[in-house]
């Protein structure tokens, strides 16, 4: 194995930095509908967000329920700033008569409506409107990983792929990432995102049991922005407990070893290919047998879990 070619914290100023959730994928009840939607009013939705210590949250309306997406909060008498939270204009796009048929959650981008588009095209047009997406739930879908490699080899703006839903509804999503990540690493990172896909609480899905966890030195739609295009931030899953603390993720060149810094060092394996590949907070990639990417995730006895983005070898 030769060098490491992109670390995605390598500019992370662990001093300066403070974690932030973010939820980016939640459902509310507006418009109110009889088909599959949120429970919730926003308002509702933010507030309980709020309450429980969320600073970044994105409303992703379905595409086949809204005429554009939930935002700004204003709508609903709720100020982000008065909050100290960042609203992100989103929606969760496809399943329409007319629309794409896969979803997709657009990020920082008004586009609400599909119809007559390909996948490429909606992409297209969130680029154009300056957002960014991911594909929520991959394993929903019959594709595999393989069939991620073309959208994410054409459209930069296109960040990754959600690795945990929910209750971790598709435990197979994170093999869905590792495919990907195997047909296009090292010229290309893929990150990965978890989220409560919220419905509401008497519907089948979580509140506050997936997350991303942002390192911001600053709370703003721009520092949230640059997070999610660096890959400044983990995925987190919660089981039983609360999940594992990352303080700190070091890279010396010299010794070829990434270290992790955590409270529980027992908690951490390194995985590449879906195989664990080494156990504790030293990772030496010169000596093991990876090829094009290695990712740090650290596992409680209860199940719940903290995760890196991928580093990418050369």
């Amino acid at each position: 194995m030769g060098d490491l070619r992109h670390n995605p914290y390598e500019s992370v100023e662990w001093d300066e930095v403070r974690h932030h959730e973010a939820q980016l994928h939640a459902h509310t009840a507006h418009p109110p509908t009889d088909g599959h939607s949120g429970t919730d009013p926003p308002e509702t939705v933010i507030d309980d967000y709020h309450a429980a210590g969320y600073s970044v949250l994105a409303l992703t309306g379905h595409e086949y329920n809204i005429s554009e997406p939930t935002w700004p909060w204003h709508e609903w008498d709720r100020d982000p700033a008065q909050l100290g939270m960042v609203a992100v204009q989103a929606a969760e796009l496809g399943g329409s008569d007319d629309g794409i048929d896969h979803d997709l959650v657009s990020l920082f981008c008004d586009l609400a409506d599909t119809s007559g588009l390909s996948v490429h095209e909606a992409l297209d047009a969130i680029g154009e409107a300056g957002g960014l997406a991911f594909f929520p739930h991959p394993s929903r879908y019959d594709d595999g990983g393989d069939w991620y490699v073309e959208y994410v080899e054409s459209h930069p703006h296109l960040l990754g792929v959600e690795v945990v839903n929910a209750a971790d509804r598709y435990p197979t999503d994170r093999d869905v990432w590792d495919t990907l990540l195997e047909r296009v690493a090292p010229d290309r990172p893929v990150w990965g995102f978890a989220n409560d896909d919220y419905h509401g609480r008497g519907e089948p899905y979580t509140f506050d049991r997936s997350r991303n966890l942002l390192l911001l030195e600053e709370l703003s739609a721009e520092a949230v922005r640059e997070a999610l295009v660096e890959g400044e931030f983990f995925y987190q899953h919660v089981v039983e407990g609360d999940p594992p603390v990352v303080e700190a993720i070091r890279h010396d060149p010299d010794r070829a070893e990434l270290r992790v810094e955590a409270r529980d060092d027992d908690a951490i394996q390194w995985a590449s290919a879906g195989s664990v590949v080494g156990r504790g907070r030293r990772f030496r990639y010169r000596d093991a047998d990876v090829d094009g990417y290695v990712r740090a995730r650290l596992v409680t006895d209860g199940g719940s879990e903290t995760g890196t983005q991928p580093f990418l070898l050369e």
